[in-house]
């Protein structure tokens, strides 16, 4: 895909990393091994998902893709070309290397268990439990001696029992953050990561499916929080090349503090040149503009509070990796306006020729036949009657067996629409399988589209059936008390200059998981691993012969002078009582660190009181270019992050805008033979980001050259007031709020 003249990469090669990110709300239900096979393809093989898929990730998938990927691979026709060249290929067996499972209420107890305790404590033996391992003269006894089933009967034993298995569960949400990070070569296997059994039963079976499901891979990192988990693998080929690993995690649910709603953020780096991350997450539930904002603001929160890494820490993950991958349970729903709503359903109901209204308590669905076709079906079911949780395999009625009854009956605030609310109109689009209606219905997209959250994510079309909020079995029979929602979500972002970098050839729901009241989904990506840029004179090593006949080391270095740099509408950092404004400065940061950083980050003056700074001097920084003449990381980053300078207390991030490094230096030759003439000269104007939100827009130009020492002098002449960017010093920090010279 980063061919100009479209000519098809092979992505089966060692230049590019296959990645299977699955995602699921398990529904606080134990899934089956059918279920768990049906979502994770055994022992990570790509043919057999990809040949089979009826949702083919095509060009069409590609151009209506929401996010910076659409544009970037508008003009490219290879995409069929791809995907056929990796399923056809002549390998005897094709899986992936790395595979992320993202896991949204996956909190379940041993339900054969749980009834037995449940009838040994009942004083009436007619409980309405049903053990679905007894026997057929044990079911019959219970029935034979139970009173007559009335509508809305409910044991109070039986309440009290999932009362009290609901307040364990929120001890777990508030305490539970089990990691497993693989650190040394004698916790290399799945075994050893996932033997050790914290929290009980669920924790053993989700570790034996994925032991017995993926035998062929190592446990990079496993993480437990609440309800949420995140599983990382990598095919034991890749392992070792695998470092620096960081994990992080952030709550959202009440107060912050309950881990039912929150997400999970996992770093490391590939063979020490390619940064990933991958985050799930389970955001605000419930239809309304509310739970919509909400829902962005979750977003930011995982984002800022999920920090995972020390070095980095001014940053969150979406700027510092190279390229990041997100799931989970986003609850991001579809809805229409009113006008559309109408127009779209009539639209449908002519072309079919039938009416979705039915009287009250008519659940209308479809199923897949055996064929893979949709058919319609309909059932009577009392919404009185109807149990938001599968009898004994929900401990807590927090989650996927109703995770949205903790916002109140039905969730719905004073003034929002209740939910549901679109379900005519999204049944029948479903129903004519107008995919494209129904993504234009779609919250997420429209939040990208607006830049309200994610700035710089792509994700991929729904051309399925909506995955939420369905019965718990086969196929989709959706529940008329939710709007049909594409909830569970896969998006990815790239730094700067790799945004063609990610292939994604494989995006699927999974109809078969039959335990859930979601439906699984699952994404295949090929990503473009970075390495060393090597110099125009790919002949040199520790020396250059210049035009003297002369052998000479090495000294280069990289030479960056900012100028005219300015930041726009800045967000009021600074309390009102002290003006409602900001201090801004910025720092200059790299990656790898050592190009800059000497004890701190080098850093401009501070500008008081202002939104819209206006930098007069020009700031002269200079990058350590020892081992330059090797190459340069293709992933090397120059970021610049605007920092509050706060007196009272410490500095706040502002956000950071970060470049590729690569870029800046494109035109000049790093091998160090090149004339001290060569200058490259780029114009920044980009918005400034944190935790996926834009916070204002910096400019700047930047002059960059590979020069001795020497050289510098001639560099820096035609530039007016500059100073050697060192890092911010309490001095300089009191001068500039002050205005007094302190010696």
């Amino acid at each position: 895909m980063n061919n100009q003249n479209n000519s098809i990469p092979d992505i089966s090669g060692d230049d590019y990393l296959k990645v299977l990110v699955c995602s699921a709300n398990v529904g606080n239900a134990e899934p089956t091994p059918t279920s768990f096979a049906a979502w994770v393809p055994y022992d990570g093989e790509i043919n057999g998902p990809l040949t089979n898929t009826p949702y083919p990730v095509g060009q069409d998938e590609i151009s209506l893709s929401v996010g910076p990927y659409a544009a970037a691979a508008a003009n490219n026709n290879s995409q069929e070309g791809i995907v056929q060249s990796l399923a056809t290929t002549n390998n005897e067996k094709q899986q992936f290397d790395i595979i992320v499972l993202g896991m949204q209420e996956a909190a379940f107890v041993n339900k054969q268990k749980k009834d037995k305790e449940l009838l040994d404590t009942s004083i009436d033996s007619s409980s309405n439990i049903d053990d679905t391992t007894s026997s057929n003269n044990n079911n019959n006894n219970n029935i034979a001696s139970s009173p007559p089933k009335s509508k809305g009967f409910k044991n109070p034993l039986k309440k009290g029992a999932k009362k009290a298995a609901k307040a364990g569960m929120v001890m777990r949400g508030i305490s539970a953050n089990q990691t497993y990070k693989r650190d040394t070569a004698s916790m290399r296997n799945i075994t050893g990561a996932l033997s050790v059994d914290v929290l009980g039963y669920d924790n053993n079976k989700l570790n034996n499916l994925i032991k017995t499901t993926l035998p062929s891979y190592e446990m990079v990192t496993s993480s437990l929080r609440g309800e949420m988990r995140l599983f990382v693998l990598a095919h034991s080929t890749l392992a070792e090349d695998i470092s620096e690993v960081y994990v992080g995690a952030e709550n959202t649910g009440i107060g912050s503090i309950m881990a039912n709603k929150g997400g999970i953020i996992v770093t490391f780096v590939l063979r020490d040149m390619t940064r990933f991350s991958f985050m799930t997450c389970h955001l605000e539930a419930h239809e309304g503009m509310t739970h919509y904002t909400n829902r962005n603001k979750n977003l930011a929160e995982i984002l800022g509070g999920a920090k995972t890494d020390p070095v980095y820490n001014m940053q969150d993950a979406t700027i510092t990796s190279h390229h990041m991958f997100l799931c989970g349970d986003l609850n991001y729903r579809i809805k229409f306006s009113e006008y559309e709503a109408k127009k779209k359903s009539s639209r449908v109901k002519k072309m079919m020729g039938v009416s979705f209204k039915g009287p009250a308590g008519l659940k209308m669905s479809i199923n897949k036949g055996s064929q893979g076709m949709m058919k319609r079906s309909v059932s009577m079911e009392s919404e009185q009657d109807e149990e938001e949780v599968v009898e004994g395999d929900s401990p807590t009625k927090m989650g996927g067996g109703d995770e949205e009854a903790i916002a109140g009956e039905g969730g719905e605030k004073k003034d929002e629409p209740a939910n549901g609310s679109h379900f005519d109109q999204a049944k029948a689009l479903v129903e004519s399988k107008d995919w494209k209606a129904l993504n234009g219905g779609d919250e997420l997209a429209v939040a990208l589209k607006q830049k309200e959250c994610l700035v710089g994510f792509s994700t991929l079309p729904c051309h399925w059936p909506p995955t939420f909020k369905v019965a718990r079995g086969e196929g989709y029979q959706y529940n008329e008390k939710r709007t049909p929602s594409y909830t569970d979500r896969i998006l990815w972002k790239s730094a700067e200059g790799m945004t063609n970098n990610v292939i994604p050839f494989l995006y699927e729901p999974c109809p078969d998981f039959i335990t859930s009241d979601h439906k699984p989904i699952r994404g295949g990506f090929a990503v473009k691993l970075n390495k060393l840029r090597p110099p125009h004179n790919q002949n040199l090593s520790d020396s250059v012969v210049t035009q003297d006949g002369k052998d000479h080391p090495v000294e280069q270095q990289i030479q960056i002078l900012v100028s005219d740099m300015k930041c726009t509408n800045l967000p009021i950092m600074d309390n009102e009582l002290i003006g409602g404004l900001s201090d801004p400065y910025v720092k200059f940061v790299s990656s790898p660190k050592e190009l800059l950083y000497s004890k701190a980050w080098p850093s401009s003056s501070i500008i008081t009181k202002s939104l819209n700074p206006v930098w007069n001097e020009n700031y002269h920084l200079t990058m350590d270019g020892k081992g330059m003449q090797d190459g340069l990381a293709e992933g090397a980053m120059f970021m610049l992050t605007v920092v509050d300078y706060d007196a009272t207390s410490g500095d706040d991030v502002i956000g950071t805008v970060a470049l590729n490094l690569n870029e800046l230096v494109s035109e000049l030759d790093l091998s160090g033979a090149g004339s001290s003439d060569e200058v490259q000269e780029t114009h920044i104007s980009k918005p400034i980001l944190r935790n996926g939100q834009e916070y204002g827009m910096l400019e700047c130009k930047l002059k960059t050259a590979f020069l001795a020492p020497k050289e510098v002098k001639s560099f820096l002449s035609g530039a007016k007031h500059v100073k050697t960017a060192t890092k911010t010093s309490w001095k300089s920090k009191v001068q500039a709020l002050t205005g007094l010279a302190i010696n």
